[in-house]
């Protein structure tokens, strides 16, 4: 994947599904939704999420009843929604210029 795609793909689908996940879910959904095309390894996930909350884009908060396991659920947060408007514009104009080099798309005057 594209540096930087990874958390561009968290946030986007935080925002899609509007509750809190945890890292395994995070997993096994960003791979159901590139229908098995891409996988996450989840040492690329945790460390990423970790980053993304000392950032301030995500938030976390732990879940789970006493005696049961426990689990770190994450959220994002406004900055981290300001961060994803910026990032799905700046992924639309690589997308374009990709498009165009590779042929894919026809320039226009």
């Amino acid at each position: 994947m594209r540096k930087g795609t990874t958390a561009l793909a968290i946030l986007k689908l935080l925002v899609d599904v509007g509750e809190p996940m945890h890292g395994y879910q995070i997993i096994r959904e960003l791979e159901a939704r590139s229908q098995g095309v891409l996988q996450f390894k989840e040492g690329l996930i945790y460390p990423r999420l970790h980053r993304m909350e000392r950032e301030g884009l995500l938030r976390s908060r732990w879940e789970g009843e006493p005696g049961t396991r426990r689990r770190k659920v994450y959220a994002i947060t406004e900055k981290g929604r300001r961060q994803l408007e910026a990032e799905l514009r700046q992924w639309e104009v690589f997308r374009r210029g990709m498009n165009l080099l590779l042929g894919l798309e026809k320039a226009t005057s």
